[in-house]
């Protein structure tokens, strides 16, 4: 699972760079030949669509008319923001940016393409970093259990029976072993199907590993080598 969930990020991730990246050319071509004109706004729609959840979500399009430097008549059809769309009449006359090498690449705020840019790249920094976090979180206690199997203190607990957790997967709840420990601390497990811990009943002796902060099953983290249960 921890695979295929780097995999999704780092998958993620690219795409939100490649996107800046092509933003970012297309800035660059503007600042460089990119020339201001009027266009016509022949008409305008709207396009609502809905999620899976039933989430509505609606996109603005204008139908655009414009002429270029070298005579040439364009006609496009692009999407625009809720406030333009809402302060514009058919007929009037848009001001328009577009590339002198490729008319139907156009700008109707002039640096959009630069803006959107930053935001993916801030977008892309903060997914960044929430995802480095997601993988660090598990992965730490990854490596809190491998230790604790290693170097840990190898002890005989007293399971206690099992706890219900709040989350749930294809609508089953997952459940986790508890025990009490010599110290009478105690302790729990990873999470698991119910039917997988049914085997473990209260009193049932386990083998558990002392960790810095805790102690790991043996069920969760192995046994150690030459060891059995």
């Amino acid at each position: 699972m921890g695979g295929w969930l780097t995999l999704i990020f780092v998958l993620i991730l690219s795409i939100l760079t490649f996107i800046s990246h092509i933003s970012l050319n297309l800035a660059h071509r503007f600042d460089s030949e990119g020339r201001e004109t009027a266009a016509d706004l022949l008409d305008k729609y709207q396009r609502v669509t809905t999620d899976s959840d039933g989430d509505r979500e609606v996109t603005y399009y204008f139908q655009l008319r414009f002429e270029t430097n070298k005579g040439e008549t364009i006609n496009l059809t692009r999407s625009v923001g809720s406030s333009l769309y809402r302060n514009s009449d058919i007929g009037d006359r848009v001001p328009i940016w577009y590339l002198e090498s490729s008319p139907d690449t156009t700008e109707l705020r002039r640096g959009e393409n630069r803006t959107a840019s930053i935001i993916t790249r801030w977008i892309a920094l903060i997914f960044g970093v929430a995802a480095l976090l997601a993988m660090w979180f598990p992965g730490r206690k990854a490596v809190a259990a491998v230790r604790a199997r290693r170097y840990g203190t190898r002890e005989t607990a007293r399971v206690t029976g099992t706890k219900r957790t709040n989350y749930r997967v294809n609508n089953r709840y997952r459940y986790r072993l508890t025990w009490e420990e010599q110290n009478g601390r105690h302790g729990e497990s990873l999470a698991y199907k119910e039917h997988q811990l049914s085997p473990y009943q209260p009193g049932q002796e386990i083998t558990v590993y002392q960790g810095i902060k805790r102690a790991w099953w043996s069920g969760d983290v192995g046994e150690r080598p030459g060891t059995s249960e």
